[in-house]
């Protein structure tokens, strides 16, 4: 596909003409939305480089606005690259510096609350810590709390196929989604209806789900809430290995029991919870919420899976303590602006067969490729029947700055490789983004890949959609 032209002031002239004054093409501006939260973009951004540099930045307020936007993009072949708070960790809201960037945060209303059926409409552009505030003062929790809760929006959770630390109780994004409503790249709306199963067809609000914008651009989505939890409770417990621990939570979660907060610690990242004693355990610690005595029946469960296996009963403390601590990114973040540093969080998926395997294939495969002074370091959580999300977080330091990027792509081209080849998938809930776009054959395979870009194509004939970007990316 040829590459566009540069933005024109005839260009500027007709979003100004749809727009008014929500247009804008100031380097201060520009420069706001030249990155995301992705590592690398982050240490560019700090040292001045900002290959991302949108042309022009814009704020519809309406879905309306945004068809019309995008008519104009397909008529002229304007890159569009959708925009929420710009709190991804995988180059998935980076700007193109002949295109336009399009905030979406002027959508930000609550639109309805229905107290019957427990449903919420809501616009993409609201953050996610005000929704859940704002359900809290009617008794409602959306039960969806990932860790960017304070800094990220409805829509990029939708974008990216989000979940929360609560979501092998509540669910994640896709589970949580009733209805959408989706402005194609072409111009059309499509709005899907809000029932709880429908069998016309494919699904096609899960066609949207996790498309990072390469679809469209979600406008409105009718979600589920809950009544907020009655009650909380924790637990925890120290074991001897990675795999014991595994294979505790395979037991509990094969007996239908559904804990919000399920997370196991490898022997590095179990320390801060360990206060000296135990070493070279890991830690396994459970959160129950619900009525009270849904959580005293699940706990019971959970004792007694759990205490034949444990070296010690820590209680309630590492729960307590991980709760209040569980927005920050404060380690990652030191380490990436530290000179010459990078640092990284990736989260794959596998069965309980593969999980233990992935886990050690990918911290040695990791580890050589990082250097001798690297840490290498995981966790477990979002559990399934059949498996789980594994986390594999990384800290390293290159020679010199100029050689971050091309040891930040050694370390993820050495964890990708042991995952993909040994069952797993490359991202549980973080997206592809620009990041692991170059890994998508090889996790969906050629004619998987080929099948999604014939629906990209169809959808979007200019290509005009989140360039580089997640089926935009990587080889054509």
């Amino acid at each position: 596909m040829p590459s566009p032209p540069p933005l024109s002031e005839m260009h500027l002239e007709t979003l100004r003409r749809l727009l008014g004054e929500r247009v804008s093409t100031s380097v201060a501006d520009r420069i706001a939305y030249a990155h995301d939260a992705s590592p690398v973009a982050l240490k560019r951004a700090a040292a001045g480089e900002l290959p991302h540099l949108p042309a022009v930045i814009v704020w519809p307020e309406s879905a309306v606005e945004i068809a019309a936007i995008m008519r104009w993009a397909q008529e002229t072949g304007v890159p569009l690259t959708p925009c929420g708070s710009g709190s991804g960790i995988v180059g998935g809201a980076l700007g193109d510096p002949r295109g336009v960037t399009l905030d979406l945060t002027r959508l930000d209303r609550i639109v309805e609350i229905d107290d019957v059926s427990l449903l919420v409409r809501v616009q993409p552009g609201i953050n996610g810590q005000r929704l859940e505030d704002q359900l809290n003062a009617r008794g409602y929790t959306l039960g969806h709390f990932p860790q960017s809760l304070r800094a990220s929006t409805l829509g990029g959770w939708i974008a990216h196929r989000a979940a929360g630390v609560a979501s092998t109780r509540f669910g994640k994004i896709e589970d949580l989604v009733e209805a959408l409503e989706v402005v194609l790249p072409t111009g059309e709306i499509v709005r899907t209806r809000a029932v709880p199963r429908s069998a016309t067809g494919p699904d096609l609000d899960q066609l949207f789900i996790g498309s990072e914008g390469a679809f469209g651009i979600v406008t409105e989505a009718t979600v589920t809430i809950r009544l907020c939890p009655a009650a909380r409770q924790w637990q925890a417990y120290s074991v001897d290995s990675f795999p014991a621990a595994l294979d505790a939570i395979r037991r509990v979660i094969q007996q239908d029991l559904r804990p919000a907060i399920v997370r196991l610690f490898d022997a590095e990242e179990a320390v801060p919870y360990l206060a000296g004693d135990d070493p070279g355990a890991v830690v396994l610690l459970w959160g129950c919420q619900g009525s009270a005595a849904l959580v005293d029946f699940e706990l019971a469960h959970i004792r007694a899976v759990c205490e034949p296996v444990a070296r010690r009963d820590l209680g309630t403390g590492p729960g307590e303590q991980w709760w209040r601590h569980r927005f920050s990114t404060s380690g990652l973040l030191h380490t990436i602006q530290a000179p010459h540093g990078i640092a990284d969080a990736l989260e794959i998926s596998a069965t309980w067969r593969d999980l233990p395997a992935i886990y050690e294939r990918m911290r040695a495969s990791m580890l050589a490729a990082a250097g001798p002074d690297a840490r290498v370091f995981g966790h477990v959580s979002h559990v399934y029947p059949s498996g789980g999300n594994l986390y594999m977080i990384f800290h390293a330091r290159a020679a010199d700055d100029a050689a971050v990027p091309a040891l930040y792509d050694r370390i993820l081209d050495a964890a990708f490789t042991a995952c993909l080849a040994n069952g797993g998938s490359l991202s549980h809930h973080h997206g592809v983004g620009a990041t692991k776009a170059r890994w998508l054959v090889d996790e969906h395979g050629e004619a998987g890949l080929t099948l999604l870009r014939r629906l990209q194509r169809l959808l979007d004939p200019a290509g005009i959609m989140n360039p580089g970007v997640g089926l935009a990316g990587g080889a054509a």
